[in-house]
C-alpha cells in the first residue's frame, strides 16, 4: 500500500515539474505539495471527509490552495533595499508553511528559498504557459506519428 501510494506521490509530482516547466531539483517540494493537497481531499474509506479533518477534528481549508511553481511578485521590504531598487522581485511558489498566509518560495535571481507573506500570484500567465506547452506537445506527437500513404495501382 505504501509502495503504491509513494508511486502516485512521485508521478504527480514529475507532472507538476513537467508541466510547469521547473527544473528536476524542485521534486522534493512538489511531493510535499502533493501529499498536503493529498491530505484536504474527501477519501471514500473515511466516508468522504478529509483525512486532514479526520485526525483533526478540524475541517480544513482549501480557499488558500495555489498553483505549484507560479510566478509570484514578492515586496520587498524597505529594509532590504535601497531607494532605487526595485519594490518586488520575482519568484517560483514552492508551498506552504504551519503559519497561515505565509507561502516558501524561491528566488531564482539569489537561488534560495525564503518564507513570504506579502505576495502577487500570477496564475493566470502559468496557465497560458502551461496550455501552449501542451498544444506544441500535442504538434510533436503529430508530427512523430508515420502517417499512411495510399498505394498506388501499379498496372
Amino acid at each position: 500500500m505504501a509502495k503504491r501510494k509513494n508511486k502516485i506521490i512521485v508521478g504527480v509530482s514529475q507532472e507538476m515539474l513537467h508541466d510547469q516547466g521547473l527544473p528536476l531539483h524542485f521534486w522534493v517540494e512538489a511531493c510535499n505539495k502533493v501529499v498536503y493537497v493529498y491530505n484536504r481531499s474527501p477519501r471514500r474509506i473515511l466516508g468522504m471527509s478529509k483525512p486532514k479533518e479526520y485526525f483533526s477534528g478540524n475541517k480544513p481549508g482549501v480557499s488558500h490552495l495555489r498553483i505549484f511553481g507560479s510566478s509570484i511578485y514578492c515586496h520587498v521590504t524597505k529594509d532590504a533595499r535601497k531607494k532605487i531598487e526595485p519594490t518586488v522581485e520575482l519568484a517560483i511558489f514552492e508551498g506552504y508553511t504551519d503559519t497561515p498566509h505565509n507561502y516558501q518560495v524561491y528566488l531564482p535571481s539569489q537561488r534560495m528559498k525564503i518564507v513570504c507573506r506579502d505576495v502577487n500570484f500570477d496564475e493566470e500567465n502559468d496557465v497560458r504557459c502551461s496550455l501552449e506547452r501542451e498544444l506544441q506537445l500535442h504538434v510533436d506527437e503529430d508530427l512523430l506519428t508515420p502517417k499512411e500513404e495510399p498505394l498506388d495501382d501499379v498496372e
